[in-house]
């Protein structure tokens, strides 16, 4: 399941409070019935069915936020749901449930559809009062904004992978030092012939590393005379 962009999440709570707004005025009225009559009781009947049907709200939007923030794992269900803002919930719940309930009964009255296919009046009585308040937890689960997939990588999966992915650094570094190292015994092996048992085959690798350099001073970096240095250049020269 994918995040919902934020003007989704606004929407949804906007129909949430609106049935919560819808659901207080029946809440309000079953505990008017436990206040005197007047206008000190049915105050008291309000404040009490909006002290319910807020604390469904906040609680609704508090098991939202513990939902999204429950990572992944085992147990992650009890995680969830199974917590205070889930019990406070559900005692709420419960209370705007068993008002609404008593509001479809007392005012509910017999539907065509029904009697005709003979739906007894509990039953729908109870789907349009007493089970309102109840999507609640639905709509915790839904405001939660949770990212699940079918396909969980486990923990185990992803250092495996976290392995594979070190191993096959080191074997591209081993290789670099594998390569400059081959380089490196490549060049050795170019300047092994500064000590070449022949002369000659000194002072032309001299000559040919450093053209530039005077005679005199590959004569001396060979062991040679100049003039055998001299005899040795000009001769390849003659030769080439």
């Amino acid at each position: 399941m994918k995040q919902s962009p934020r003007w989704i999440n606004a929407l949804l709570w906007l129909v949430y409070l609106s049935l919560l707004a819808v659901l207080l005025p029946h809440t309000a009225w079953a505990f008017n019935r436990f206040e005197p009559d007047g206008l000190a009781g049915q105050a008291t009947g309000w404040a009490a069915a909006f002290a319910f049907e807020a604390a469904i709200a906040v609680l609704t939007h508090k098991l939202a936020k513990h939902i999204e923030a429950v990572k992944r794992g085992k147990r992650r269900f009890v995680r969830r749901y199974l917590n205070a803002y889930s019990v406070g919930l559900i005692v709420a719940m419960l209370v705007s449930a068993l008002a609404n309930l008593a509001h479809a009964v007392q005012f509910g009255r017999e539907l065509a559809i029904f009697g005709q296919w003979g739906v007894p009046f509990g039953v729908y009585a109870v789907a349009f009062g007493g089970i309102l308040p109840l999507v609640s937890l639905l709509f915790a689960r839904v405001l939660s904004n949770v990212v699940d997939t079918e396909t969980e990588e486990n923990t185990e999966l992803i250092a495996a992978k976290a392995a594979i992915k070190e191993v096959r650094r080191e074997l591209d570094a081993a290789n670099k030092r594998a390569m400059l190292a081959e380089e490196r015994f490549a060049a050795i092996g170019d300047f092994a012939r500064l000590y070449a048992p022949e002369k000659r085959e000194r002072i032309l690798f001299v000559n040919r590393e450093w053209p530039k350099l005077p005679r005199r001073s590959v004569a001396i970096m060979t062991d040679s005379s100049p003039g055998y240095v001299t005899e040795v250049l000009e001769d390849n020269t003659e030769r080439g």
